[in-house]
């Protein structure tokens, strides 16, 4: 294979994901070779991000500027390659079997971290001197029922557009008002949608994967979190990602938000 072809097929690895683009590098570069430390230097930056990513400490956008830096350079180390400093001229076809993993074990670090955000949840109820307090996905159906009751009000109208409007500023004023629990939760579940939509490969696995988490309830509220625009990255995301059908539509406020929501320009 001549340089330029490896060269072009490394950078179409990268195009299915920059761990893809490391490993096909890691295995066609000669230890011995000056740029070899350079890589050595770049793949230690990203187990470094990906670690970090993992631990759902920095907010996505800081993530993928990391991200895209990293494959800037990976590509101009690709750029200059020349043949004194490889090893073999092409790329082992079955390196992908073994590059999977990686991508797929930090997917599932992710959903290890939904299910703690998840049971970190909790719905206080006071009833005289008592207090219940429910957690986990029990307590995101009573946040739900407790806005419906809300919506039930007088006040808020008849369906149609000024009662939506109404919805959608309770459903703002109570996420921006929250404690947190709930901010981490949603932030988690964005940092889970934009790494799937990342992967070209993994990306159906990991979207239906997704989407099988949640009840019909969590469905709701991820609804009405995107609908109201509070977090427009957030709404940008649920929609391209296919993340919600309308298995929920009976639990709506009313059922034409679901088709106002996905007719909504960005």
């Amino acid at each position: 294979m001549e340089l330029k072809q490896l060269q072009a097929d490394l950078k179409s690895r990268i195009a299915k994901g920059l761990n893809f683009g490391m490993e096909g590098l890691e295995d066609v570069i000669d230890p011995s070779a000056d740029t070899y430390n350079e890589y050595i230097l770049l793949k230690s930056k990203y187990n470094d991000l990906m670690y970090v990513s993992s631990m759902n400490t920095l907010p996505y956008e800081q993530i993928e500027i990391g991200m895209d830096r990293l494959r800037t350079n990976v590509l101009g180390l690709i750029d200059r390659l020349g043949e004194g400093s490889l090893k073999k001229d092409q790329v082992d076809p079955e390196l992908k079997v073994h590059a999977l993993p990686t991508r797929r074990t930090n997917f599932f670090k992710l959903l290890d971290i939904h299910f703690l955000n998840l049971e970190a949840v909790s719905f206080v109820q006071i009833y005289s001197n008592e207090e219940k307090r429910t957690t986990g996905r029990e307590a995101l159906v009573m946040y739900y029922q407790s806005h419906q009751r809300r919506a039930a009000r007088p006040e808020l109208g008849e369906p149609g557009k000024e009662f939506t409007e109404k919805v959608k500023t309770q459903f703002f004023e109570f996420y921006k008002n929250e404690t947190g629990m709930l901010e981490v939760y949603f932030k988690n579940i964005r940092h889970l949608l934009a790494y799937s939509l990342e992967s070209e490969i993994e990306q159906q696995f990991f979207l239906d994967t997704l989407k099988s988490l949640f009840s019909r309830y969590e469905m709701a509220l991820i609804f009405y979190y995107a609908f109201c625009g509070i977090d427009p990255g957030f709404t940008e995301l649920v929609k391209k990602g296919k993340l919600l059908d309308d298995s929920f539509m009976d639990i709506l406020f009313d059922k034409a938000h679901f088709k106002a929501f996905f007719s909504e320009k960005q």
